[in-house]
């Protein structure tokens, strides 16, 4: 709050009258990270391409939105969660949406190929929460270039575990 009040040029009471407490801060900011994320998301997901085409987009969507805000990402995931009751709860219900949103696309893709859409809703749960996963070991590391990690992340979910390709050096 300080350094917030300190980049707005005032007083971190004159930052709580207009604000609010911490509390009302914090569910704002997360409401605005979650905001862009399902607007930026849905524009990733609502284009006509071919389907590894619409994964690699979701998930570089995903991971350019921490890129970008990686200290506001952290803080929201991290330390919300462990300092205020009931933030666990918030994020958790955004992921799940999220998940939601990813099924519904998922679904489709598999009804339009002919195939059963039963797989989708937790093929989709567990597409976000790697994703999460990997962009939070990501954002503490950055050991690749965000290109890199889409690509590992998407050979992974679309050609699978071939274990026969990795000892024959197939996998790059």
């Amino acid at each position: 709050m300080e350094q917030m009040a300190a980049e707005a040029g005032v007083t971190k009471p004159i930052l709580y009258r207009h604000v609010g407490g911490r509390r009302e801060l914090v569910s704002s900011l997360a409401i605005r990270f979650a905001d862009r994320l399902m607007e930026r998301l849905s524009a990733a997901l609502d284009r006509d391409v071919e389907p590894r085409e619409l994964l690699a987009a979701a998930i570089d969507t995903y991971l350019a939105l921490i890129e970008e805000e990686p200290e506001l990402y952290q803080f929201l995931t991290r330390r919300v969660p462990a300092e205020q009751r009931g933030a666990h709860e918030v994020l958790t219900e955004f992921v799940d949406e999220v998940a939601r949103r990813v099924a519904v696309v998922i679904g489709e893709q598999l009804r339009r190929a002919g195939a059963d859409s039963g797989p989708a809703e937790p093929w989709a749960f567990g597409l976000v929460g790697m994703v999460q996963a990997a962009g939070d070991w990501w954002v503490d590391r950055r050991t690749m270039p965000r290109a890199r990690l889409v690509e590992y992340l998407l050979a992974l979910v679309w050609d699978g575990l071939r274990m026969q390709d990795l000892r024959e050096g197939a996998v790059s």
